[in-house]
């Protein structure tokens, strides 16, 4: 078999059997190699030393695997309105309809609101001779690969004579040089074949003076990655999250008549999930920097007619008040200190977790910039946070500056404050950091290649802290 020309700019080679395409009656088997980026950060390759802090060893399994699809899709399950059974019979049913081998549904026994779909081991062989292409960027791209299908906001290119239910080879442009409204073949070493899909848009609906028209333009119907391509099924039963943030909630524990702190909480989704797991019942505060984002969250209490939840625009490094001697009757910020039993930090952050990762163009300068940032809202939790009382800090980063170097950092400038094993587990333990003792490391939880637990999502970082009395 004659293997297909596919771009230099890409490495970490893979033999998979692979399969196309369940909605075609032909179905086509083939050993390929598959090509995915080597690292993320080819524009900015001093990045790759800032994030490890010199310790390359660290990244050898890291970089290739952050420009990889997670294999594992997560649902977390509203249990204040429905059951994960009925919610697993529901994705069980779609994807028989969809596929002749339907991907594995399965839970997770310590989190009960958790429904995991497993990718397919048999992934789309192509691009097919014959077939026009479709190109998007990076950030569609990765989209695609965890599931999507491409609305018309997304596309880049289009060829020209495209009709509407044509086969297409879909591809992304890691070099970012395709220009909005291509109508010939993009001929570029740095572009990458993502799976094949189904037009259902074409060009004067999608390259309008007046914007794209609203909707799905090309419908994918298989991937590279085996992720399901059944869209987001998310809805006020049940919503697409990644595990890691599912299980920062599960590590934080609020309890029902607590007072709760999410300083970070746009768009909501943790926020949420705190709310029902206080069964929503006690005070969930909820703060974000701008109206903006807040308005999301507010729409996510709307969604899920939540009582508990308390949502305000505030700048959370200036949450604290040192003057106030008590809280307002709506817990409107500021805060006097000691206000909260538990406190979600889920800092902003230069997000180098996300997969996958095809490109990022983040300089070491920007990346430098978080933590100062995130000092000064973790200075702000300790005040506010109760004697006794529970404090996580994460970020969806790889960069350990933002994560193990927070921790020695907090761990030196407040004597109160004691690192807690975190459960359940299902990360690696924390990254070697000058400071930092090795069974703190074993505390913290850090996602990456080498889970605990075999369950492959993005990268993230968990740490959790309490205030002693």
């Amino acid at each position: 078999m004659t293997l297909l020309p596919l771009p230099k700019l890409c490495g970490n080679l893979s033999k998979v059997k692979l399969i196309y395409l369940p909605y075609n009656t032909h179905v086509h088997t083939a050993f390929v190699k598959m090509f995915y980026p080597k690292s993320p950060f080819l524009c900015y390759p001093l990045v790759e030393s800032e994030i490890c802090k010199g310790n390359f060893a660290l990244l050898e399994h890291l970089l290739p695997w952050l420009c990889q699809s997670p294999r594992i899709t997560t649902y977390r399950v509203n249990l204040l309105k429905t059951s994960v059974e009925k919610f697993q019979n529901y994705v069980e049913t779609l994807l028989r309809q969809h596929y002749i081998t339907p991907q594995k549904v399965f839970f997770l026994p310590d989190i009960p609101e958790v429904v995991c779909i497993d990718s397919s081991k048999e992934t789309c062989v192509g691009p097919f001779k014959g077939q026009k292409e479709i190109v998007v960027d990076c950030c569609c791209g990765g989209a695609i690969l965890r599931g999507a299908h491409i609305y018309a906001i997304g596309v880049l290119g289009m060829e020209s004579d495209t009709k509407l239910d044509d086969m297409v080879n879909v591809y992304a442009d890691l070099s970012g040089k395709c220009k909005k409204g291509l109508k010939v073949h993009y001929d570029s070493k740095e572009k990458i074949y993502l799976g094949q899909g189904k037009v259902l848009m074409q060009r004067y609906q999608i390259f309008r003076n007046e914007g794209p028209s609203a909707g799905v333009a090309v419908k994918m119907l298989s991937t590279i990655s085996g992720v399901p391509s059944i869209g987001d099924l998310s809805s006020s039963e049940a919503l697409l999250q990644n595990l890691p943030s599912i299980i920062c909630a599960r590590i934080l524990n609020p309890q029902e008549g607590e007072i709760v702190l999410d300083m970070c909480s746009a768009p909501g989704n943790k926020t949420g999930h705190l709310a029902e797991l206080m069964k929503d019942r006690g005070v969930l505060v909820a703060l974000d920097k701008t109206e903006t984002k807040i308005s999301l969250v507010k729409e996510m209490i709307l969604r899920n007619s939540l009582s508990s939840v308390k949502a305000y625009a505030y700048d959370s490094t200036k949450s604290f008040s040192d003057v106030i001697t008590h809280n307002d009757a709506d817990f409107r910020p500021p805060f006097k200190a000691e206000t909260f039993d538990r406190i979600l930090l889920d800092a902003p952050c230069s997000a180098l977790g996300i997969r996958p990762m095809l490109t990022n163009n983040i300089s070491p300068k920007m990346l430098k910039s978080y933590a100062n940032v995130q000092r000064k809202l973790f200075a702000n939790a300790v005040k506010l946070l109760r004697k006794g009382g529970t404090m996580i800090y994460s970020t969806c980063t790889v960069n350990v500056a933002e994560n193990e170097e927070i921790v020695v950092w907090a761990l030196r400038k407040f004597p109160e404050l004691t690192l807690q094993s975190s459960e359940p587990i299902y990360g690696d333990l924390g990254w070697p950091c000058e400071g930092l003792l090795e069974d703190d490391r074993t505390k913290l939880q850090r996602f990456g290649p080498n889970n605990k637990i075999s369950i492959d999502t993005v990268g993230f970082f968990i740490a959790k802290f309490l205030k002693r009395n």
